[in-house]
């Protein structure tokens, strides 16, 4: 692909995203620079979304013991009060990302779920905890629908893939940060006494949530220096007009078995990855008396290392079969990471030493990790422009709705009401990876044909 003119980019204070030519493979592409550019923006953003996120996994020990609440609390904290607002709100931002400058909806974004992350390190209790964590699930609501329908402006169909996955690394970037610096930081901070601020006190692990928040204020304004490309498909000179609810809707209906696939599918192995991912450093503390310090550091390290190649691998797999003619290469990938993951995530918890549980859970996430950046290639690339911020946010919604908020109540009631005994988590995450492991295969191999048919339909009537 070779670099072209500029196309001008939305201005800042008017918030409308430009239109070129409607026929999509006679519109140039953006200049590799600034698609370059954007996705190294954006990878960041999604490091700081998954960081912000995933750090209270790593404390909730101390936040049981400081504020008093149970396990089910725990995991209402962790999945609910983040997933349900951050389902909810993202419908709405998905409609804006379908016809407003999507640069700046996720720099919007950035800043205020940034605020919320500090905004934990001062909370005084349960209440104003829960609070804060709902407004960093709304914040991040924006950056998804967002992000992916710029990716998909900036790249050709066979690239997608590699924009995503590349995003994907952001998102184990930050996960793998939060497991390191989060640990570092409680290790760091473990021998420092409360902080009085007037109004309460700022104890030792509330300083992880204030050293993570704080840099994506900052970052907010390197993402306004990037470029909002053109939307690819409409008539020149034309403006992004809202999409009717009800014709997005008639669109899935339409194609349906396609869309459960990619969504429904993609929820359920969610669930069976979210669970262990909230509950692992809590069950290797309590299964076998490591310091959640160096869990954090050993399981960040691990994440770091594995995740990018494996991003990667399932990106430049995509491009591979894309090119030779595959219809069903995303969905694919998806499934052959399904197949070789859910034992794995069977067999972690049974393992009897930590080194082999984290040793299979590498295993697990590397081959789990393949499917990422094609699984939201999946629905991109099948998906007409004026729509892919609100199918966009309906994976969202899916996503962390049904998945990041049930997947770690439901290990955790299994844990409360099944088992009766905090000891027999590692039975809860074995059922939980049965279950939904078990379900998301049924859903895409049901999808695997149907979804074949619709890449070809919109390689007929529509390119990226």
């Amino acid at each position: 692909m070779t670099d072209v003119a500029n196309v001008p980019a939305a201005d800042l204070g008017t918030g409308e995203a430009p239109a070129v030519a409607a026929t999509p493979e006679s519109q140039p592409w953006p200049p590799r620079r600034d698609a370059n550019y954007s996705l190294f923006c954006m990878t960041i953003v999604v490091m700081f979304t998954v960081l912000d996120r995933s750090v209270m996994s790593l404390l909730i020990d101390p936040i049981k013991q400081d504020f008093g609440i149970t396990d089910t609390q725990a995991a209402i904290l962790i999945g609910a009060a983040f997933s349900l607002p951050y389902g909810i709100v993202g419908v709405v931002v998905g409609r804006l990302a379908d016809t407003m400058n999507r640069r700046n909806v996720v720099a919007a974004s950035l800043a205020v779920w940034s605020a919320f992350t500090v905004a934990c390190g001062l909370a005084q209790g349960f209440v104003s905890l829960l609070v804060a964590r709902m407004g960093i699930g709304a914040g991040e609501s924006g950056y998804g629908p967002a992000s992916w329908s710029i990716a998909t402006d900036n790249w050709p169909r066979e690239k997608v893939a590699f924009a995503t996955a590349t995003m994907g690394i952001g998102a184990m970037l930050g996960t793998g940060l939060a497991l390191f610096l989060g640990g570092a930081v409680l290790h760091f901070v473990s021998g420092m006494p409360p902080v009085d601020i007037g109004f309460g006190v700022i104890r030792p692990w509330q300083w992880t949530f204030i050293i993570v928040g704080a840099p994506g204020l900052i970052w907010t304004l390197v993402v306004l220096t990037s470029k909002e490309p053109p939307r690819r498909g409409l008539a020149a000179g034309a403006k992004a007009e809202k999409t009717p609810v009800g014709e997005t809707v008639r669109w899935i209906l339409d194609d349906w078995r396609t869309y459960f696939a990619v969504i429904g599918g993609m929820a359920m192995k969610a669930m069976m990855l979210a669970g262990p991912a909230t509950w692992g450093a809590t069950f290797i503390h309590r299964q076998f008396g490591w310091e959640l310090s160096k869990i954090g550091m050993i399981s960040g390290t691990i994440t770091l290392i594995v995740s990018p190649i494996a991003l990667m691998a399932g990106a430049k797999l995509s491009e591979y079969w894309t090119k030779q003619g595959r219809q069903d290469t995303n969905l694919r990938i998806v499934l052959y990471g399904l197949i070789a993951a859910i034992p794995l995530m069977i067999m972690s918890p049974l393992m009897p030493n930590p080194y082999l549980v984290l040793a299979v859970n590498a295993m697990a996430s590397f081959v789990g990790t393949l499917g990422f950046g094609p699984s939201i290639a999946a629905f991109q690339v099948i998906t007409p422009n004026r729509m892919r911020g609100q199918i966009g946010a309906l994976t969202q919604f899916c996503n962390n709705v049904i998945a990041f908020a049930l997947s770690p109540i439901i290990i955790a009631l299994f844990t409360d009401y099944i088992f009766h005994d905090e000891s027999s988590l590692k039975y809860s995450m074995v059922l939980n990876a049965s279950i939904m492991g078990a379900l998301s295969l049924i859903i895409v191999l049901q999808g695997m044909k149907p979804y074949a048919r619709s890449h070809q339909r919109a390689l007929r009537d529509f390119a990226n």
